[in-house]
C-alpha cells in the first residue's frame, strides 16, 4: 500500500491522503449550523488539497514518505563531499533509513544500495548527508523519513479548513459576513465573488507560512 503524492514523493503506508476535518469536527466549529447540508462533504477535500498544494506537502498526519533523487539533479546541492537536501515536507519526525546508488529489488518497494547514517536533519526537513563523494551521475539516493504533524498540532489548520469550507458554502449566496460556532468569515465584496473553497485568501497564506515548504532541492 503506497501514494505517490502531487509533491513527488510517496506515502508507503497509506493509499490515500487525509482530510484535516471530518465532517462531525466541522459541525462543533460551527455549531451543526450546517448540518445535512452535502456541499459540506463536498468541499472539505477541496479545502484540504488547496492547502496541501500551498504547501507543497500532505501536512497531516505523521507518516512515513520516501523521497528518491537522481545525483545528477543534487548537482547544485553539493557542499563538498556533503549533500544539503531540502526534503519536500516540514515537522520531521524521523529519518528511517538512506540509500546511496539505490536500486529497486525485483519485488515492489524493496531496495538495494549503500546504507548510510552519516546525516544530520533539523524538523524543518533540512538534510546534510556527509561525506558522500562522487557518485555516478545515474544513481539514486533513496530517503524515507517520518513528517507531519498530530492531532493535537492541527487545531490552527483545523479551524482553517472550516474557515475556507463555510466561506465557499455562504459565500455563493452573496453574503459578505457569517459567524457559526467558533468560525467567523469576514470577506470584502471584491473577493467574496470567488466561492472556490480552493481559493486561499492573502490572510489564509500569511497562516500557512509556518507549515510551508520553502523550497525543495
Amino acid at each position: 500500500m503506497s501514494l505517490l503524492t502531487p509533491w513527488g514523493y510517496k506515502l508507503t503506508t497509506a493509499n490515500e491522503l487525509t482530510n484535516f476535518i471530518t465532517s462531525s469536527e466541522f459541525d462543533n466549529y460551527t455549531a451543526s449550523k450546517f448540518t445535512g447540508d452535502s456541499r459540506i462533504a463536498a468541499n472539505i477535500p477541496a479545502a484540504t488539497r488547496a492547502i496541501q498544494n500551498y504547501c507543497s506537502w500532505h501536512i497531516y498526519p505523521n507518516l512515513e514518505c520516501e523521497m528518491v533523487y537522481n545525483i545528477h539533479d543534487l548537482r547544485d546541492s553539493f557542499i563538498g563531499s556533503d549533500l544539503l537536501i531540502q526534503l519536500p515536507a516540514r515537522f520531521v519526525t524521523a529519518i528511517n533509513q538512506i540509500l546511496l546508488d539505490a536500486v529497486p529489488g525485483e519485488e515492489p518497494g524493496t531496495w538495494a544500495g549503500e546504507e548510510t547514517t552519516d546525516y544530520e536533519i533539523d524538523t524543518t526537513g533540512l538534510l546534510r548527508i556527509f561525506d558522500v563523494g562522487c557518485r555516478n551521475r545515474r544513481s539514486k539516493i533513496r530517503i524515507l523519513y517520518n513528517a507531519g504533524l498530530d492531532d493535537k498540532q492541527m487545531d490552527i489548520l483545523k479551524e482553517l479548513t472550516a474557515h475556507r469550507v463555510v466561506h465557499a458554502v455562504t459565500s455563493s449566496y452573496g453574503v459578505t459576513s457569517e459567524a457559526a460556532g467558533g468560525v467567523s468569515v469576514s470577506y470584502n465584496v471584491a473577493w467574496a465573488g470567488n466561492t472556490r473553497a480552493t481559493a486561499l485568501a492573502d490572510d489564509n497564506k500569511e497562516i500557512l507560512e509556518t507549515y510551508r515548504v520553502k523550497g525543495v532541492y
